[in-house]
């Protein structure tokens, strides 16, 4: 992994988390107005709050636990080695996983049947897909990250099995799980090829080949 700190969405009463404003993970202020209406004050209203970052100053407006201003996207970015057409999904899944955290995570579910597809599987069932990823030496890890987005993607198309709108930040934590999945599947696998075949000249290349066959 880059060792950078992991993307930690804004959420409502924590002291840190990335500003939807400049996105540095930096400590948050939060404080609430005064009802004032006429020449009367009626106390702080505990429905409204305001969140000051301390790296750039602004302002964030959340009204009960939800943050109304700015409207912006608060998942992570993809990994920029995640296929196109995986991409837009898990940018349509960023759009609107403020508006239907549901929503999103069935678009992330429909992400990950696609991944297991460019990872050289079927990709019409999920589960039988990480089956065989899983035979073929998927670490431990890996096939968690998938059967979580898997099992919560499906979850939040059925009517009682699990309601995101009451957890929103929750499925950011999705976001990040195929970021991770990304990396360690194709990222890293890559730079690893990249290395070999740029450090090991093409005939030792050749006797390794004979060394393993």
């Amino acid at each position: 992994m880059n060792g950078k700190i992991p993307f930690t969405p804004p959420i409502f009463k924590k002291d840190t988390f990335n500003c939807p404003f400049c996105n540095a993970f930096s400590y948050q202020e939060w404080g609430g107005p005064q009802r004032v209406a006429g020449d009367r004050n009626y106390g702080a209203d505990v429905n409204f709050c305001i969140c000051r970052c301390s790296h750039c100053e602004q302002f964030s407006i959340w009204i009960s636990d939800k943050m109304v201003y700015p409207n912006i996207k608060t998942a992570p970015l993809p990994n920029s080695d995640l296929p196109e057409d995986i991409k837009a999904d898990y940018e349509e899944a960023r759009n609107i996983a403020n508006d239907s955290p549901c929503g999103a995570a069935a678009l992330l579910r429909l992400a990950i049947q696609k991944l297991c597809k460019h990872l050289g599987e079927k990709g019409k069932n999920i589960n039988e897909d990480i089956a065989e990823l899983v035979k073929k030496g998927l670490p431990v890890k890996i096939q968690q990250a998938l059967d979580v987005v898997r099992v919560v993607g499906n979850n939040a198309v059925h009517p009682g099995q699990i309601d995101l709108n009451d957890n929103p930040q929750g499925v950011n934590s999705l976001f990040g799980l195929i970021n991770v999945i990304t990396e360690v599947m194709i990222t890293q696998p890559k730079h690893i090829t990249q290395l070999y075949n740029n450090v090991i000249p093409s005939s030792q290349q050749d006797a390794i080949k004979k060394r393993d066959s």
